[in-house]
């Protein structure tokens, strides 16, 4: 009889060790403003596949994407209230997780790719220890590209510009910028724009062109300056309290594959804005060459605005260190 009961109760340990539950996995749930289908989203999409194959689903990534989570500042209130872990942001929002990155697209600081290339690969530990501070985890900076100016009528000019309803964010740079040139703007959210556009209560924006494409933006206007007026950079993000629920023997797994893909997604973006402007062209939009005067004129404008955003939008440690780099690759 005690060799039986020995026997079942050996029998139930096994059974229990046998269903026992395995660890419950780390689930990140991340939301963006990128539509769903686009490039960005399809980076961001590739990338989880790839964490969760990777660590057999220890982390699994759920991604809300085409601002189903609300606008950037939404997605960062969900953040804060642990709703949500972190998001891939391309506008406001990197602002508030890194405020210092501002510095790189200030209007007229880049030239051609190559700077942008040289100067975000040496400001990237900068930028990262600067996103810590502000309570995130960097997973990889993405390629948001050149903006243009895009109309309803003919920009030729700053005056043509003032002439015209022109869109602002809330941005306190932009808001300098404005100033600085005597532009009265109209704040919308961009999830606002388009319709703002059909309705007329908007007649100018900015974006770079597979942004302008993705949202449609390019069927209400008819002209676009070819004047590269700033170079934006987006990133995707964790909240540090998120980051550190990552199992540390996954963490560099996660960090690794966002931040290849992101990479990746570079020449990508360049490709498919090339091909958006032509296709804007082949919808009729017709493009409008700077004059050399014109481009003097916004230059001005933008060291009026510097004046009174260094030190305040950016540090001056972070314009410092970028102009420091821009000055070693310029110099022949």
């Amino acid at each position: 009889m005690t060799t039986l009961r020995h026997l079942f109760a050996a029998l139930a340990l096994i059974g229990a060790l046998g269903t026992a539950p395995a660890a419950a996995a780390t689930i990140l749930k991340l939301a963006t403003m990128a539509p769903d289908g686009s490039i960005w989203m399809q980076a961001l999409a590739d990338a989880k596949t790839e964490i969760e194959t990777a660590t057999a689903g220890a982390v699994k990534i759920k991604i809300y994407p085409g601002g189903i989570m609300g606008s950037e500042q939404d997605v960062l209130f969900k953040i804060k209230t642990g709703q949500l872990h972190g998001g891939g942001f391309l506008g406001y929002g990197i602002g508030v997780v890194c405020p210092d990155v501002a510095a790189l697209m200030f209007p007229m600081v880049f030239r051609d790719y190559d700077e942008v290339d040289r100067t975000l690969e040496q400001m990237r530990p900068f930028l990262d220890e600067r996103t810590r501070a502000a309570g995130f985890e960097t997973l990889g900076w993405t390629e948001v590209g050149f903006s243009y100016a895009y109309s309803v009528k003919p920009i030729t000019s700053l005056e043509t510009l003032r002439a015209t309803k022109v869109w602002s964010l809330d941005s306190p740079m932009l808001m300098e910028l404005f100033a600085a040139a005597g532009i009265a703007s109209i704040p919308a959210d961009v999830t606002d724009v388009l319709t703002a556009l059909q309705t007329g209560l908007l007649e100018t924006v900015f974006g770079p062109p597979t942004a302008a494409i993705a949202v449609q933006w390019h069927t209400k206007i008819r002209h676009y300056n070819a004047l590269r007026l700033t170079y934006a950079v987006g990133g995707v993000f964790l909240s540090g309290a998120a980051w550190n629920s990552v199992p540390a023997a996954h963490r560099e797994t996660v960090r690794s594959i966002f931040d290849r893909h992101c990479r990746q997604l570079t020449p990508k973006v360049r490709q498919s804005d090339v091909e958006a402007l032509e296709f804007m062209r082949a919808q009729g939009v017709q493009a409008i060459e700077t004059a050399p005067e014109t481009r003097a004129a916004f230059e001005q404008v933008a060291a009026t605005a510097l004046l009174k955003t260094k030190g305040i939008v950016f540090s001056a440690a972070a314009w410092d260190r970028l102009q420091l780099i821009l000055r070693e690759i310029r110099e022949p």
